[in-house]
């Protein structure tokens, strides 16, 4: 770093008063100098204390500087010591300036060292090379100083725990010495780093009866398969094996196994470790199928709640435990939530049941609980500002957040394929951001010029919502933009059935030409190799065709490729879905409406 250095004494100040003048001048103003140059003192040297400092257990004075002044001149006094730090490999990074707790023998404070090490480098206990001026006042020559004592360069090491990269759960619903084996229960964590981001979670099956693990790192789990040595895992300290909560340590430093336990009852388990803090916390989890808002949108009743059920995807409720709710805003509303059991409960009556916020009811995330544990109704709280808010919960994490939408779900296409938009043909926004996504068939019209002619719609079969035609098509007839005007001309393809991608947050469209729709799969003749096509059906809108099919697993693809296909349910069919089934070989008529997320389908009947 660069210095000032005067050598042989520092500037005096004075202060002169003049004769009158015609200039103002406020003399209750406080005088004022600036920081003086540092000097340096032959004989006044500062070194490092150790070449490596690790401020594990230290107390909170930690000596950094050795400080020689044997060979000062008489009469110098010196006092309060200070370090300029700059980290030694970051460049551009700006300096700290930390005073000393007790100037001559060099200690300064581990508190405040260990922030400025967080602060630069996180908190992973790796050594940390500064760049350290040494600074102290004093008197030399009978007069103040600022004295320069030198430059050291210091390596420090902040205080931490180790945190393994990955963490597992052995035993419960599994083989203790199986489970460690395989691994196969893992802790989940975030991207950053596990000093920065020390928690980490996991939910797991539980057992039947009751519920007993450990939790190990990858060394612990090693030691167990390879050599029978179960004293690394962690356990609970105090040895309270169902407390929902409290302190980790090693097996070896407990002198006991002191494993977790959680009683029968829960279908789920999860835990929460912080390996920083070296606490856990571990909650049983008991998921519905089924959740149902009430309030809000609708009635304070039981009736009303059970019309407004929240969705959720085809995966397993432990897999996926997110639902969410969607519902039109515009005024102030006040609403609950709960399972089929809360439900029932108000319609006996009793309200306690039903999930409430745990923070203030106008927070529009946070966590929730049953109001028998709240103490009051902790409903929600909107205020009606945004055109939609979709209101999802995490039944694993009890965790929710109510997202507030100015787009609709669902848009239209309107056109001659369907009479003007009465038939519905619905584009779906998957992530309300405006960016719309569906299929249909683009068909001409006497006057349109042989070309196929829609435009969109914000609302089914109404024009009052939106009404989205074209502004300009681009030359490769696929992509162009939109403008909401009921002027606007119509949006003209090549007829041909498409999917559509809608942007209304920009105004532009595109096409992607579905130039066909077959089955693939073992349950028809191609396999996975070769589609057997189906013919679209402009009087259904479907694509459709009469098949023989095996008792074997088939989906839906488009282009004879796999960048759009569909799979899931026959009901709810979705991009990437699961694999279909024919339960029972033989000749069947299938009919698959290709429509949009959410509300794709199709109809297989048996032919006899």
């Amino acid at each position: 770093m660069k210095k000032n250095i005067l050598f042989g004494g520092m500037l005096l100040l004075a202060a002169a008063f003049t004769g009158c003048s015609e200039d103002f001048t406020d003399w209750a103003k406080p005088i004022t100098n600036p920081q003086p140059e540092a000097i340096t003192i032959p004989g006044v040297t500062a070194s490092a204390a150790a070449d490596v400092t690790n401020l594990a257990g230290k107390d909170e004075a930690v000596k950094l500087i050795s400080l020689s002044t044997a060979s000062a001149p008489e009469g110098t006094t010196l006092d309060k010591m200070r370090i300029v730090l700059t980290p030694a490999d970051l460049d551009g990074a700006e300096p700290k300036t930390l005073s000393a707790i007790s100037t001559l023998d060099g200690t300064f404070s581990k508190t405040a060292l260990q922030e400025i090490i967080q602060e630069y480098y996180g908190k992973r206990p790796d050594v940390r090379t500064f760049d350290a001026d040494v600074y102290l006042d004093g008197v030399y020559n009978g007069q103040a100083a600022y004295i320069d004592a030198g430059s050291v360069q210091l390596s420090l090491i902040p205080e931490a725990p180790y945190i393994a990269p990955s963490y597992y759960v052995v035993g419960g619903a599994l083989d203790w010495a199986g489970s460690a084996a395989s691994k196969e229960q893992k802790f989940n964590h975030s991207d950053f780093d596990v000093y920065d981001d020390p928690i980490f979670t996991i939910v797991i099956d539980a057992a039947e009866g009751d519920t007993w693990f450990a939790i190990g790192e990858e060394a612990a789990l090693d030691a167990i398969t390879n050599d029978g040595d179960w004293s690394k895992l962690f356990g609970i300290v105090g040895g309270e094996n169902k407390a929902p909560t409290g302190k980790l340590d090693y097996r070896y430093n407990l002198g006991a196994d002191n494993s977790f336990c959680v009683e029968a009852g829960a279908k789920k388990i999860k835990i929460t470790i912080d390996m920083m803090e070296q606490t856990y916390v571990v909650t049983p989890v008991n998921i519905s199928d089924t959740y149902y808002l009430i309030g809000g949108p609708g009635e304070w009743s039981a009736e009303s709640a059970m019309t407004m059920q929240f969705s959720h995807s085809d995966k397993d409720v432990f897999d996926d435990p997110v639902f969410t709710y969607t519902f039109d805003g515009g005024k102030e509303m006040w609403f609950a939530f709960g399972d089929k059991e809360a439900i029932d409960a108000v319609a006996a009556g009793t309200w306690n049941k039903l999930f409430g916020t745990t923070g203030a009811s106008e927070d529009l995330e946070g966590n929730f609980d049953r109001r028998y544990n709240l103490d009051g109704d902790h409903s929600f709280h909107i205020d009606g500002s945004a055109k939609m808010y979709r209101f999802s919960i995490n039944m694993a994490e009890m965790t929710y957040e109510i997202k507030e939408l100015n787009f609709n779900e669902y848009i239209y296409e309107a056109g001659v394929n369907n009479n003007w938009g009465s038939e519905e043909q619905p584009l779906y926004c998957p992530n309300q951001d405006g960016i719309y996504y569906g299929f249909f068939y683009a068909q001409d019209a006497d006057w349109s010029g042989g070309m196929g002619a829609f435009k969109f719609t914000g609302a089914f079969n109404s024009w009052n919502e939106g009404n989205y035609g074209t502004g300009s098509i681009n030359d490769d007839g696929l992509t162009g933009t939109l403008i909401d005007d009921g002027g606007s001309g119509n949006v003209l393809a090549t007829p041909g059935f498409y999917k559509a991608e809608v942007n209304l947050a920009e105004m532009t469209y595109k096409l992607t030409p579905i130039t066909g729709i077959g089955l693939i799969g073992p349950a028809q003749a191609g396999g996975w190799d070769t589609d057997t096509d189906l013919t679209y059906n402009p009087d259904t809108r479907a694509f459709e065709g009469t098949l023989e099919l095996a008792a074997d697993q088939y989906k839906f693809r488009a282009n004879d490729g796999w960048d759009i296909n569909w799979g899931g349910t026959l009901d709810n069919l979705k991009q990437d879905g699961d694999n279909l089934k024919i339960e029972t070989a033989g000749k069947y008529f299938i009919q698959f409406f290709p429509r949009c997320e959410t509300k794709s389908y199709a109809i297989v009947t048996a032919v006899e």
